[in-house]
């Protein structure tokens, strides 16, 4: 538990995210963007102490979730995009994608690890209990981990 409360906390300072961006719009403008160089911008914008970095890390990583057939890197993005959802607080939705890898792969210890600290968290915070609106967003994501148990399951 101890590795996925450091990764939650982990910041990555500004110039190593510019670095990181300068490669990926590097690579757009050429036209050359990989699912590697893409996930590593992601990854790292997922540990930026700015939410609209982490957001953006959110998106990239759902365009990568989107666009491949590989359930190794399926499994890899949905615990990123579980990642990310629990450092903007979003609880819940952290939880839906953990959840999904669980449903699949029951003995997954970083996933385990990472929903015992979010459950943590949520019960620190006074989040158990509370109800969150359903609105198009929990959908999206409802519909994602869907996806996830289903592709995952083949």
């Amino acid at each position: 538990m101890e590795d996925s409360q450091q990764l939650l906390e982990e910041i990555v300072l500004p110039d190593e995210i510019q670095r990181y961006r300068t490669v990926y719009e590097k690579a757009r403008e050429a036209n050359q963007i990989t699912d590697q160089n893409k996930f590593s911008f992601a990854y790292c914008l997922v540990r930026s102490k700015a939410k609209a970095d982490v957001r953006h890390g959110l998106q990239l990583l759902k365009e990568l979730y989107d666009s491949t057939t590989k359930d190794s890197d399926k499994r890899d993005y949905l615990y990123y995009l579980a990642l990310g959802n629990a450092r903007l607080n979003d609880y819940e939705t952290a939880l839906k994608f953990l959840d999904a890898i669980l449903h699949v792969q029951p003995g997954n210890h970083q996933a385990k690890n990472l929903k015992d600290e979010v459950n943590r968290r949520m019960t620190r915070e006074g989040y158990i209990g509370a109800g969150i609106a359903v609105g198009a967003g929990a959908l999206v994501i409802g519909g994602i981990a869907a996806a996830a148990i289903a592709l995952l399951k083949k």
